[in-house]
This record gives C-alpha cells, sequence and structure tokens, in this order.
C-alpha cells in the first residue's frame, strides 16, 4: 500500500469523525465539540484551534457527535422563565376583623386559609359576644318596668365557613358555599343556637397583594337550644335566619 493512499485514507476519516451542529434556522456547521454547558455549547471550527466558541442551546435543534450519538435541545431555561408570571404564587393565608359586627355585640376575629390555586377558602372565624345596650346604645331613656337591661359577662361563637370561588376576575372574585356558627349571643338576650345558612359574597383584592375585603350574605335557618329571655324567644325551636357581614384584613 503507497503512502499517498494511506495518507487520503486519514485524511477521510479526519473528515468524518468531526461532529456536527445542526441550527434553528437549517444552518449545518461541522467540527469539533469541546463540552456541554449548562445553557452553551463550547465548539470549535479546527482541531487545533486554541480557542472555543460558545453556542446557545436556544438556537440549536441537535448536536451529533462523530461517534454517532445525537443529543436534542428542548424548551431552554430562558423560555421557562417566560412562563413563570403565568403561575404566580398566591398568598394563602389571611386575618381579619368584622368592624361592624361590633354594633351588635361582638368582636370577630377570622382566620381564612385558601387552597393553593386560590379557588377554595376554609374560614374559621370567632367572636367574642357581648350585651351593647347601655354601654353602646344609651337605654336610659326608657325608665319603665319594661325596659330591657344589660346582660352583664361575655360568651362565644365559633363556626367554619368554605367559599367556593368562581369566575376569571381575580381582583373581585364571587364566592358561595356553607356557612355554620354555634355559641350564645349576648345581643340577643343570651341564647344558645346554631345555625346554618349558604352564604355568597365578594372577595375584593388582588390575590398576590395583602389586603383583602370580604362582603357576603348569608339565608338559612337557626336552631335555638336554650334561652334565659322565657317567652321572648322560645327554646327548642328553628326560625329562617340571614346575616351581612364585612370583613377587612391582611394576607401573607
Amino acid at each position: 500500500m503507497n503512502k499517498s493512499f494511506i495518507l487520503f485514507f486519514l485524511f477521510s476519516f479526519a473528515l468524518s469523525a468531526q461532529d456536527k451542529l445542526i441550527f434553528k434556522n437549517g444552518e449545518i456547521k461541522k467540527g469539533y465539540i469541546v463540552s456541554i454547558g449548562q445553557d452553551v455549547v463550547f465548539f470549535k471550527k479546527y482541531d487545533t484551534s486554541l480557542t472555543s466558541k460558545q453556542i446557545p442551546k436556544a438556537d440549536l435543534i441537535l448536536l451529533e457527535n462523530y461517534k454517532g450519538d445525537i443529543f436534542i435541545f428542548s424548551e431552554t431555561k430562558k423560555d421557562q422563565d417566560l412562563k413563570k408570571p403565568e403561575s404566580p404564587v398566591f398568598k394563602r393565608n389571611a386575618i381579619g376583623l368584622q368592624p361592624l359586627a361590633i354594633m351588635f355585640g361582638r368582636a370577630t376575629i377570622v382566620y381564612e386559609r385558601f387552597t393553593k390555586d386560590n379557588k377554595i377558602g376554609f374560614v374559621f372565624p370567632l367572636s367574642l359576644t357581648f350585651d351593647p345596650i347601655g354601654t353602646l346604645y344609651n337605654s336610659r331613656i326608657d325608665t319603665s318596668m319594661n325596659s330591657v337591661k344589660r346582660i352583664k359577662g361575655v360568651n362565644f361563637i365559633g363556626g367554619m365557613d368554605v367559599n367556593f370561588y368562581i369566575g376569571k376576575n381575580e381582583h373581585t372574585k364571587f364566592f358561595v358555599g356553607p356557612r355554620i356558627r354555634y355559641g350564645t349571643d349576648m345581643f340577643l338576650r343570651g341564647i344558645e343556637a346554631y345555625s346554618i345558612q349558604t352564604q355568597f359574597g365578594w372577595k375584593i383584592g388582588n390575590p398576590t397583594k395583602a389586603s383583602i375585603q370580604h362582603l357576603s350574605f348569608g339565608f338559612g335557618l337557626v336552631r335555638i337550644l336554650s334561652s334565659p329571655a322565657g317567652a321572648l324567644i322560645s327554646p327548642k325551636q328553628s326560625y329562617g335566619w340571614y346575616s351581612v357581614n364585612y370583613r377587612v384584613g391582611i394576607k401573607w
């Protein structure tokens, strides 16, 4: 075998041993892959080159090395980062007060826990009840024997709501769900009762911001368990019941 044939064979092998890059714009480059980084491919056009060129993976469809191994590039990290704003991280905890309830003898604090997608809220209210007559309301005008006397002391009302948030408007979200309460209401002359209602309303506030408000209406039944008021309110009876609620709070 003569020397010229051997040189031709080695030269042909060297050409076929090159790596191949295929770009998204249809361009094909042959050369030598130095290494593959997280976001770039280090590439030399000639094996004898002292420096390598950085080619972004975002520009490539695939590469094929001289062994025939093929590497296919899918979405780049940059493309994935652009999609992150489409899935915002919602604040899932909220605590609030019901300022208007003070006028009816209730100091109420409410905690709500939202699901990850902000579509369901589990609400846990706790009210300290008191009789506002004689404190918030002046009863000294009526001096007759039939005037309503203030009931001393405090008591509690607790319960749970489940709010199902509906609609695409994230800033003013409509909700509906069950509302359950049990306790002793000092404003209603110390009756012990439980109520079951269907509640609907609106949550107001950006889901990614700290401030939040709720306005809701409830309709249902109340069951009187015991009543110190005697004939004024009959115990062991059920009555139609409604509620109007306003809550303001913060989220985290």
